[in-house]
């Protein structure tokens, strides 16, 4: 098996974001398993750096593999209007110009990528390419279907109903692969805590729109006689201000709120809580689209799990031990909490099927 991997994406690094986490915490974990390891992204913006020294800092890993900043003399992030379009046309050109650079000498090397644009000009080239797809939209459901007739093109799902809204069956070039917590941060402490702190880590926001945090926590401010805090973890500006105009309308609550926690801090931070919440808008990326993070590690750390009931959050795993609730409904939410504190913290057998080690065991298998 060749053991040379190109990841190139149209992601920027460093940043909180769980998507750039996830595509360092893979590359981290290929190179522990002694793959040649090469990541390539665009300086897109002014926070872009490629120093792997800078990257294993802000990320705490140790692995070294090599990292290409590439320029990038395009208007997204440049131009303060149709940024949308401004995306997808810089993403197109960066992708054509950097897969035409970096795909010489490198034929018999294994391409990975979460950019659909460089998944279809490597297909076009006939070179080996795995695509890991997280969303769906009209591009890349069309690029998709072109590319997945090469044999040599090959796509990780995060859940079935992503394959299932493509209209295209599942063959030996396609695997459906859940996110993954990393065990070398995330554990469970010996000693958890018996207490009423419900706690949320990530972005408030998913593609601009909220959550629903505050709606939640409208209904959470009703609830007198529980004594409930709630912890939040943000990992961008625009998050930490949301959540502090929250707490200001809902003083009943008791809040505590971070921003920007290393991974080892939110790990301690998990610890100290007894409730792990997901909380999602009716989107249809929210609801269909999506295999959360923040799950597993809620998972990883013992935490009890409470739940917006949407068909994503049915396709996890330990069914048996998330509470769900309906967002737009008070007494819902209640019971879910209530439910949730008396139960006993749950005992998740076969935890290391979803570690990031067995995730890469299994995407390893692709490069055979």
């Amino acid at each position: 098996m060749n053991k040379k991997i190109i990841y190139i994406t149209y992601q920027t690094f460093p940043a909180y974001t769980a998507n750039s986490i996830q595509t360092i915490t893979h590359l981290s974990h290929f190179s522990k398993k002694n793959f040649d390891v090469t990541l390539i992204f665009p300086l897109r913006n002014k926070e872009s750096d490629s120093r792997i020294k800078t990257l294993q800092e802000f990320y705490d890993f140790s692995e070294n593999f090599k990292t290409i900043g590439t320029i990038h003399p395009l208007p997204f992030k440049k131009i303060n209007f149709f940024e949308k379009f401004m995306y997808i046309l810089s993403h197109f050109l960066w992708s054509y110009f950097t897969v035409g650079k970096h795909q010489k000498n490198n034929e018999e090397a294994y391409f990975f990528t979460r950019s659909e644009w460089i998944f279809y000009f490597l297909s076009k080239k006939n070179l080996k390419v795995i695509y890991e797809c997280h969303q769906l939209s009209k591009i890349k459901k069309t690029l998709i279907k072109r590319c997945i007739k090469n044999k040599n093109s090959k796509i990780v799902f995060l859940n079935p109903d992503m394959l299932q809204d493509l209209s295209i069956d599942q063959d030996k070039n396609i695997i459906i692969l859940p996110s993954a917590y990393d065990e070398n941060i995330f554990h469970n402490s010996d000693n958890k805590p018996e207490n009423t702190r419900i706690i949320y880590a990530g972005s408030l926001f998913r593609f601009g729109q909220s959550r629903g945090i505050g709606l939640f926590a409208e209904y959470l401010n009703k609830i007198s006689d529980l004594d409930i805090e709630l912890v939040v973890a943000t990992t961008d500006n625009k998050s930490n201000k949301f959540i502090e105009q929250i707490q200001k309308k809902n003083k009943n609550i008791k809040f505590e709120i971070y921003s920007n926690l290393s991974r080892r801090e939110v790990s301690k931070l998990y610890n100290n809580c007894s409730i792990g919440l997901l909380v999602n808008n009716d989107s249809i990326h929210a609801t269909k689209f999506t295999s959360p993070l923040k799950f597993f590690e809620y998972v990883a750390t013992g935490l009890k799990v409470i739940a917006t009931d949407n068909k994503a959050h049915k396709l996890l795993p330990y069914q048996e031990s998330i509470h769900f609730f309906d967002l737009n409904s008070p007494e819902s939410i209640e019971k879910a909490i209530r439910i949730s504190l008396k139960s006993s913290f749950p005992n998740y057998h076969n935890l290391n099927d979803y570690s990031m080690d067995n995730r890469i065991t299994k995407l390893s298998k692709l490069f055979q």
